[in-house]
């Protein structure tokens, strides 16, 4: 009978601990996504109901358990607005990170292809709050009727305009120098800043004219072509610059080959230097710079002669060269130039000829800058740093 008794003790205590732990393991734990879901719901019950306290207290609890995610910002900017309680500490430092979440919170509304099949993978950024919904519906209405009750001009305008029915511009609105001193503003000029200053390579066409001075003269005009590669940092231009220049030359000079004085018109030229540059204005798309530059610099002045084996001779010099340019910038990758070069050149120094002059060269330049890294962030900000 003990035996039985003991028995029957163990059994009974054994099944008592596994509905302890039936409990305890299977019990439905309160978490962010319920919280975040129902609180959105709410958020919209109690403003509807205008419940004002309640919509506090339950952003506050919003906040405590899921953090401040874009849905919980948005929610408490509104809030502010509408019991006009905004101050500049709502403008934290990660509030482009919110605008950002939330346009593409709208493109995933109106293009939700690329997302279809995983949303689930973007609950967490989507702040556990479903896009579209009766949230984001009444977040919209409810901005567009308060931007009313502020002054145009006004950083609270601005944002419920965002929030409303305008969310494209708020970037082109920050750079307009009404808002220069607003916590929005800062940022958007502390994000601007991380990117603007990153090195962006430079490519582009050159044509144009050489035109020779002082004893020079009697070579002509001649056209010129050529392209540039290098970079842009900052306000400074480092390039690698080839250019020719062809043509025979108008008038009949002479060439000297194995000491002996030859008549010629034979012209073709080119240079190859080390181009540097500095903004000294940049305003709207329009760019000035001084230029400078060092290379080789020289052109054939006598063909060769295979009947009398004679080899082609050329005139060769240095070349240091300065002047001004300008760009004026289409867009933020693409522009159309100008710049004017006085070229420091002995072409006497090699005893082809016996003449020299300094040139001048005119061109007309087709070019881009590019960093995809640093101008894909500047373009989603709508940084219109050249134009």
């Amino acid at each position: 009978m003990k035996l039985h008794l003991t028995l029957l003790a163990l059994v009974v205590s054994s099944v008592g601990l596994c509905q302890n732990f039936d409990n305890l393991l299977t019990r439905k734990q309160i978490d962010c996504p319920d919280i975040a879901y129902n609180s959105a719901l709410y958020f919209v019950k109690y403003m509807d109901e205008n419940k004002i306290d309640s919509a506090g207290l339950l952003l506050d609890y919003w906040q405590s358990k899921c953090g401040l995610r874009e849905p919980v910002f948005r929610a408490k900017l509104l809030f502010a607005l509408k019991t006009q309680t905004f101050s500049d500490s709502l403008i934290t430092d990660k509030v482009l990170d919110y605008i950002f979440m939330y346009q593409n919170r709208l493109e995933f509304i109106t293009n939700p292809d690329p997302f279809a099949q995983n949303y689930e993978d973007y609950k967490s950024y989507f702040g556990f709050v479903p896009p579209g919904e009766t949230f984001d519906t009444f977040t919209r209405q409810l901005a567009s009727t308060l931007k009313w009750i502020y002054p145009t001009h006004s950083t609270e305008y601005m944002l419920a305009e965002f929030y409303g029915d305008n969310p494209d511009e708020i970037f082109t609105k920050i750079q307009t120098g009404t808002h220069n001193t607003s916590p929005l503003s800062i940022e958007y000029t502390k994000a601007v800043n991380r990117f603007i200053n990153l090195p962006e390579g430079h490519m582009s066409w050159i044509t144009g004219v050489w035109i020779p001075t002082g004893a020079l003269k009697p070579l002509g005009t001649h056209p010129e072509l050529g392209f540039q590669m290098g970079a842009k940092h900052k306000k400074m231009n480092y390039d690698l610059t080839l250019s020719f220049k062809f043509v025979n030359s108008p008038n009949t000079y002479l060439a000297r080959r194995n000491g002996v004085l030859e008549p010629t018109k034979q012209f073709f030229g080119g240079y190859i230097g080390f181009d540097v540059g500095r903004d000294i204005f940049s305003h709207k798309g329009n760019e000035w710079q001084v230029i400078g530059g060092i290379g080789f610099d020289g052109f054939d002045a006598l063909k060769e002669d295979q009947d009398n084996d004679l080899e082609s001779v050329s005139v060769g010099s240095y070349n240091f060269n300065f002047g001004l340019a300008y760009r004026y910038y289409v867009n933020n990758h693409f522009y159309l130039g100008l710049r004017a070069k006085y070229n420091v050149v002995d072409y006497t120094l090699n005893r082809v000829i016996d003449f020299t002059g300094n040139p001048i060269t005119i061109q007309f330049i087709v070019g881009g800058v590019n960093n995809y890294y640093r101008n894909h962030y500047l373009d989603d900000l709508k940084y219109r740093y050249r134009k």
